[in-house]
């Protein structure tokens, strides 16, 4: 309010606000700063990449694959590329490449599904579980080493 100006209504005086009304205020303003973010800001941060399933075995990149099928000795072919649908062509069919290549290739898609299973018929123990997991936490991603 501007100097020597009178007050031209009862809200414009100054009355005492209590502590409950200023934290309700503050409250329902945060809450509203909240919708509004989430309405009309969109992230462009690490964390805006959608959450993907546990168990989207077919999301997964091939590196990410080869390394299951590694770690657990499965014995399935290597998951099929871009360059393996290029050769399986007609015309690829003719190249010096694909006679040379006769290894069989898998589609990405049945490569997961087969993997998904075995994921889920793995056994598990929960306090073996949490241990490592505790362990690789506190000392930095290393593997769990027993020495006597």
């Amino acid at each position: 309010m501007p100097r020597g100006r009178e007050p031209t209504s009862e809200t414009e005086t100054k009355q005492p606000v209590s502590r409950s009304a200023n934290k309700a205020r503050s409250q329902a303003a945060q809450s509203a700063q909240q919708e509004f973010l989430a309405r009309h800001i969109n992230s462009n941060g690490p964390q805006d990449k959608p959450k993907v399933h546990p168990l989207d075995f077919s999301s997964l990149p091939d590196k990410a694959i080869r390394s299951y099928m590694t770690k657990h000795s499965l014995q399935y072919p290597e998951p099929s590329s871009l360059n393996a649908d290029i050769l399986n062509s007609h015309i690829g069919k003719k190249t010096h490449s694909y006679k040379k290549s006769s290894q069989t290739l898998m589609p990405k898609r049945e490569l997961a599904e087969k993997m998904r299973d075995h994921f889920l018929a793995l056994p598990f123990r929960e306090n073996e579980i949490i241990t490592n997991f505790l362990y690789k936490v506190k000392n930095q991603d290393r593997d769990f080493k027993l020495t006597f």
